[in-house]
């Protein structure tokens, strides 16, 4: 008998893309959801279903941002493509996650990203998140701001 497929990446990737088996308790992520790695003054927003913090990535790497929050749902989901009809919870709560963390940090008065990658070479964490991306960044080849004669 086949073995049932949880997530739909298992029924339509190949098998490069197709390693996500389980979450990785050491993964950061999974470290801000059980307290292990999480400080109280990254937490930007969390409510039964997501959970926001801020990414401090060191200032000198090249993809550094002013600001950069990632949204996370608390229920495993590996990525993007796995969220389906029954998730419109997990969905609406990270879209309005996104609205809150705007709001928290003042980006609705000046703009930001919503950047989210899904599978493998584009997306290098076994769990569905969305970064938030805001300010000043050092990348060379990062959406930023538009300037100001496109505006």
């Amino acid at each position: 008998m086949p073995r049932c497929v949880s997530f739909l990446t298992h029924v339509i990737c190949d098998e490069a893309q197709r390693r996500y088996e389980k979450p990785d308790p050491d993964h950061t992520f999974r470290g801000r959801l059980d307290g292990t790695r999480q400080k109280a003054d990254e937490v930007v927003y969390e409510d039964d279903l997501v959970f926001a913090f801020k990414h401090n990535v060191d200032p000198s790497r090249d993809h550094w941002w002013e600001t950069h929050v990632v949204i996370i749902p608390k229920r495993w989901i590996p990525t993007l493509l796995d969220i389906g009809v029954g998730d419109m919870r997990v969905w609406t709560a990270m879209i309005a996650g996104i609205q809150k963390v705007a709001l928290k940090l003042g980006l609705h008065k000046t703009g930001f990203i919503v950047r989210s990658s899904v599978l493998p070479p584009y997306q290098h964490t076994e769990h569905v998140h969305i970064h938030i991306l805001a300010g000043e960044h050092r990348h060379p080849h990062t959406d930023g701001p538009l300037s100001e004669h496109l505006t």
